[in-house]
């Protein structure tokens, strides 16, 4: 990624921590809520406010004379927000840049300047020695090195860095680097950086915007990545390379012009934006409203899919669930002797073609006689689920278990029935174990092959019993360290979890590849004996 560079300023000979303090009061001193007015007048339609109808696969006509000049107000607002913070961090790093103490190279007399402007701008404050090995307020000496970075050379020859987008070493974090050489007249002894934390600095800005909800605001760096978004997950994204046709020709109006207007199509939704270049540098700041919906080409055809995926799953459970109340009925209200056990078993297990195995278990939860023969070892073992085994022992009802660790060794969901004797008394059960994942690879994959769909199963906690798309099955989404850093996603779960219906859209990130894809996600839930499998849809937002 390009750097942002300029020549050195000439170095400035008044009193460095002076200048430090009046910075930061300036900082301060940045007005609350500024844009919060600018709203109350606006109107609800996006088209009335800002396009004429769009043509499909074209950029719609927009007419300058139709936007309100509030927004304009507020997409002005919005870039000198930015702009004050961006351009105050900079003038404070050049004055800690020529202020003896930090000429002088001790540490202990540098750390003081930057701590006081990391208080006042969110972020890492940094020394860093021509070696590359650097300081940080909040560690010290790091014993790490940044001289491998892109920035470093650019630095070390005299120049200021404006803006390079990076993971900081130090924390990790999402963050914009910004540096100014310490200079000792012609050479570099050093350099002083603020690694302004990203997702910070977005709060910071929303915070002051207080826009409302279907209004959003982002910038996009010189390359149209992602700079600020108020979704971090789009953060160090390039939206060009979603695929999206009109997304892609909005990205590519911004990145060729200084000011203008556009818009696209994203989640079934048409938005309008206005955009400004920055002063600074060359960000580009997009203010945007979410509008009317519009035709999803893929929506249509991704509800047929879900309700066929649905019934194509309940049908089968309920088709096991039938053949297993008829073999419980079959025993006559009494714990069959072995003969009668095995043949049971064997029907079942050969009857319904998803089945792993059949068992006979008794009301301890010993697992008296179980069929085919390869799992003969486990009979006399007591079931690997005593969660299942309480339950049934308290409500003797049927029952479609959540998925655990069958003693078998794998996931599994166990349906089970109980074994009555004439007054109601508990026996044993029934149980059919089956591999979900197993499945419902078989059953969906001739209604989804060679289409831009994939289907996964979450249940209600947040266990992902099938996902081979992203290799999921298995996983807790809320729980999983592979989900941690995926807020949308953890976000479209949890919305997921609380809905038996619903539609939302998420960022994946690829642990592999790392690669960030947008997707859009429906759902739907099958239900059987109280347990619920929300049965989900994802697909690609392309218009």
């Amino acid at each position: 990624m390009k750097n942002r560079s300029i020549n050195h300023a000439p170095q400035q000979k008044a009193n460095g921590l002076r200048f430090i303090c009046f910075t930061l009061f300036l900082l301060l001193l940045l007005p609350q809520n500024h844009a919060g007015h600018l709203f109350k007048e606006l109107p609800e339609s996006g088209t009335d406010m800002f396009f004429e109808a769009s043509v499909p696969g074209q950029l719609p006509v927009a007419d300058p004379m139709a936007y309100d000049l509030d927004a304009r107000a507020t997409l002005g607002v919005t870039a000198t927000l930015i702009e004050t913070y961006l351009k105050h961090a900079l003038t404070s790093l050049r004055l800690i840049a020529v202020s003896p103490a930090t000429r002088s190279g001790i540490w202990p007399e540098i750390r003081p300047g930057l701590l006081t402007m990391c208080q006042a701008i969110p972020g890492a404050a940094l020394y860093i020695e021509p070696d590359g090995n650097y300081y940080s307020v909040e560690r010290g000496y790091t014993g790490l090195n940044l001289s491998d970075r892109d920035y470093f050379e650019d630095l070390f020859s005299g120049k200021e860095i404006h803006g390079s987008l990076i993971y900081s070493r130090s924390t990790g974090k999402q963050s914009v680097f910004m540096a100014v050489p310490v200079m000792e007249g012609d050479e570099v002894t050093g350099a002083v950086a603020l690694s302004v934390f990203l997702d910070d600095f977005q709060q910071l800005v929303t915070e002051s915007l207080n826009l409302p909800p279907n209004y959003l605001w982002y910038v996009m760096d010189e390359e149209a990545s992602t700079v600020l978004h108020p979704r971090t997950d789009f953060v160090f994204m390039n939206p060009a390379e979603q695929g999206s046709p009109s997304l892609k020709l909005a990205v590519e109006v911004i990145m060729s012009k200084d000011e203008g207007y556009t818009s696209y199509v994203f989640a079934g939704r048409n938005t309008h934006i206005l955009f400004n270049k920055l002063e600074f540098n060359d960000w580009r700041v997009i203010l945007g409203k979410i509008g009317e919906k519009v035709n999803d080409e893929y929506m249509p055809k991704a509800y047929e899919i879900l309700d066929t995926l649905k019934h194509t799953i309940g049908y089968q459970l309920k088709e096991m669930d039938k053949n297993l109340h008829n073999a419980v009925i079959s025993f006559n209200h009494r714990f069959p002797p072995e003969h009668i056990a095995r043949l049971a078993l064997k029907e079942l297990y050969e009857e319904n073609p998803f089945v792993v195995s059949a068992a006979l278990i008794d009301n301890n939860g010993m697992m008296m006689h179980v069929e085919p023969s390869d799992y003969h070892p486990v009979e006399g073992h007591t079931i690997g689920n005593m969660e299942s085994l309480y339950l049934m022992q308290k409500n003797k009802a049927p029952m479609l278990t959540a998925s655990y660790l069958a003693v078998e060794g794998f996931d599994a969901v166990s349906l089970q029935h109980p074994v009555l004797d004439p007054n109601g008394e508990f026996l044993g059960m029934l149980s059919l174990l089956i591999r979900p994942e197993i499945m419902v690879e078989e059953l969906l994959t001739p209604h989804i092959a060679e289409t831009v769909y994939d289907p996964w199963i979450m249940e209600p906690e947040g266990r992902i019993i099938f996902d081979k798309a992203f290799d999921g099955t298995g996983r807790m989404l809320f729980l999983d360290y592979r989900y941690e850093e995926q807020n949308t996603l953890l976000a479209l779960g949890d919305l997921i979890a609380e809905n038996i219906t619903g539609q939302g859209d998420y960022i994946f990130i690829d642990q592999q590849t790392q690669e960030r894809i947008v997707k859009m996600a429906i759902w739907d839930t099958m239900e059987l004996h109280g347990a619920q499998w929300r049965v989900i849809l994802s697909y690609p937002p392309y218009d």
